[in-house]
């Protein structure tokens, strides 16, 4: 193996061969493309990557900006009073449920504390749904109602006001994950916050986006594979998966721990010049943190069928159990059994 320390700036699928930053031309036969997805903050104006925390405004898909929000939600319960603002975003993105976590752990949080009712908490979601498959979005529905969470439906964040600690939205006529066109005169909301979460819209690295390989009948640009063997379309020595991949499910660790085994039996068939057998279900899986001890375990596939990984039980309803596996389970999932391709 040689590990070449760079990163790609051109995919040039039709030659075989990569260009990195350095203009170092990289030959292939075969091409496993797994760059994840890029975060496009300069979507939304008046906030960028290194002034998150500015103006009370966050961002926890950020390293160094999870690091600031942890330490103004510390802060919180200080306050006398306040106007928590969380969002979601339009488009494909890494860990659909984190957006959710983030609110309903800071309302625990001030609960927790018996700070809970100085703080008016809204929830700004750009589709008409908090979640599908519909048992899940029904559950999280009524938890935010049973905790008061207001829920704002088809409102995309436009731009923030760090300054004068205003957001402005956008109010969809319907829902879309489509960019707001240049001509819309979409009415807008102003609201006022004294503490802000955002998620910035995500998408394909450029390198993706630019090249043959992407979709481009869909937003996003991501790769163009078969679904389940996860080949390129077009191209059949290339196979993507993970965050790049348009894939119809969640982008989540949960789905690249099936799909990672399932692309490498099947990249071994067309080195061997056989076709692919191997065939991924669409399976992901979302735990959502309620509150802290309790995770609603969200499991689904292909056209939103539930896939519980205990079908006994009511998949609807947050237990102990799901946060005894995220906090303790998880990690040592990861390093001691992902990573060494055990599981």
């Amino acid at each position: 193996v040689k590990w070449i320390k760079g990163t790609v700036a051109e995919l040039n699928p039709d030659n075989n061969y990569v260009l990195t930053s350095s203009n170092e031309k990289v030959s292939y036969d075969f091409l496993v493309l797994v760059p994840g997805c890029q975060m496009d903050f300069n979507l939304v104006q008046g906030i960028t990557r290194e002034t998150l925390g500015e103006g009370n405004v966050h961002c926890i898909y950020d390293y160094n900006g999870a690091t600031v929000c942890r330490d103004a939600l510390r802060k919180l319960p200080d306050l006398k009073e306040g106007k928590l603002i969380f969002t979601d975003t339009y488009t494909k993105l890494k860990c659909g449920g984190a957006p959710k976590k983030i609110c309903l752990m800071t309302e625990d949080y001030l609960s927790d504390r018996n700070r809970r009712e100085h703080f008016d908490i809204q929830y700004f979601a750009n589709h008409n749904e908090l979640m599908t498959p519909k048992v899940y979005g029904d559950r999280l529905n009524e938890i935010f109602s049973d905790r008061k969470i207001g829920v704002k439906y088809s409102h995309r964040l436009a731009s923030v006001d760090t300054s004068a600690r205003k957001a402005v939205f956008d109010v969809l006529p319907k829902p879309s994950s489509l960019p707001v066109p240049a001509d819309a005169s979409y009415e807008q909301v102003t609201v006022d916050y004294d503490f802000l979460h955002f998620v910035p819209p995500m998408s394909a690295p450029d390198f993706v986006k630019n090249s043959s390989l992407a979709d481009n009948s869909k937003p996003g640009g991501w790769v163009k594979v078969d679904k389940e063997t996860m080949v390129h379309a077009q191209y059949k020595n290339i196979i993507s998966f993970g965050d790049v991949a348009g894939l119809p499910t969640s982008k989540t660790g949960a789905a690249i721990r099936l799909q990672a085994p399932i692309a490498a039996a099947n990249l071994v068939q067309l080195m061997e010049q056989k076709e692919p057998s191997g065939k991924y279900n669409g399976y992901s899986a979302c735990p959502i943190v309620t509150e802290y001890g309790k995770v609603l375990m969200c499991e689904f596939g292909y056209d939103e069928k539930l896939m519980p990984t205990i079908p006994w039980i009511d998949p609807g309803i947050e237990r102990g159990m799901w946060w005894t596996l995220k906090v303790h389970g998880l990690k040592p999932m990861y390093y001691h059994g992902m990573l060494k391709g055990l599981m």
